[in-house]
């Protein structure tokens, strides 16, 4: 039996709420047989690519089989439960990113939350991987670099695109998601409702409902606080705010409230959250 050598490298970018789409963490990672992560719920889109071995991803109540050459998209806010094969584990590269445009752009792949899991042409393994390992190498919070990892990423998106020729999504609404998203980008540690973002979006709530469920997957009160979540994660990890203090600074009411919320989406509560980010 093989003897497989666990390691683990990676960036994660603290910076990765400035923009409409952008890299959160990349890096790459030899699993020790069997290794479970999870069950986990992210608040970002996690691209994945095998490299060698393969595993399991359950998803959605099914699961899906993962071997060499395969990528694996793992969606925001969805529980899933990743698990490394026991005789041959999975080698991945990876990359998490966010944005209004993240959706949009996995779907023109041929991802979808039902169908995580995409086969590649063993032709062109060796150009997506190094697509990955391109954006690791621009990893860094300078400017320069966070705009480096995101024109990276594209071209990793666009390549993928050229290999699956699916068409963009013509899904209706998509025109509401964007300035929806920026109005809860600049005001989401404020007190709005769902119905203030209709209003500046300029549609109604059922319009606006309907367009955040056919792009996202989410509806806008699941976007908005999973974005509060996400924000809260940078504060937490900066460590200079009691959790009540993150709550507020974060437009909860209560830090009640914030735990049962923060629970929902990452699935433990932001008193552990530290002690995930070291696992």
């Amino acid at each position: 039996m093989a003897t497989f050598v666990p390691y683990k490298n990676y960036f994660y970018n603290q910076f990765h709420g400035m923009a409409s789409l952008i890299v959160c963490s990349v890096g790459n990672e030899q699993s020790s047989p069997g290794f479970v992560h999870g069950p986990d719920v992210r608040t970002m889109y996690s691209l994945h690519f095998c490299l060698q071995g393969g595993g399991t991803l359950r998803s959605n109540n099914r699961v899906h089989k993962v071997e060499t050459g395969d990528l694996m998209l793992v969606y925001p806010n969805i529980k899933v439960y990743p698990k490394a094969d026991h005789q041959n584990p999975w080698e991945m590269c990876w990359v998490g990113f966010t944005g209004g445009d993240a959706r949009l752009l996995t779907d023109a792949i041929g991802f979808s939350p039902l169908h995580p899991v995409i086969k590649t042409n063993p032709s062109s393994r060796a150009r997506i991987e190094e697509t990955f390992r391109d954006i690791y190498s621009c990893r860094g919070d300078r400017p320069a670099q966070i705009v480096g990892m995101t024109g990276k990423l594209y071209t990793c998106l666009s390549f993928l695109m050229s290999q699956t020729s699916h068409a963009f999504p013509h899904n209706p609404g998509r025109e509401y998601i964007e300035p929806a998203c920026e109005y809860i980008a600049l005001n989401y540690a404020k007190k709005i409702t769902i119905e203030d973002i209709a209003t500046a979006t300029g549609v109604s709530r059922s319009c606006l409902y309907r367009a955040f469920m056919a792009n996202l997957s989410q509806s806008p009160i699941e976007y908005l606080s999973a974005y509060r979540i996400k924000v809260s994660c940078n504060l937490l990890e900066k460590g200079e705010l009691s959790i009540k203090e993150v709550a507020y600074a974060c437009g909860f009411s209560n830090a009640l409230y914030y735990n049962r919320v923060f629970k929902k989406v990452m699935g433990f509560p932001p008193t552990n959250y530290l002690d995930h980010l070291s696992v």
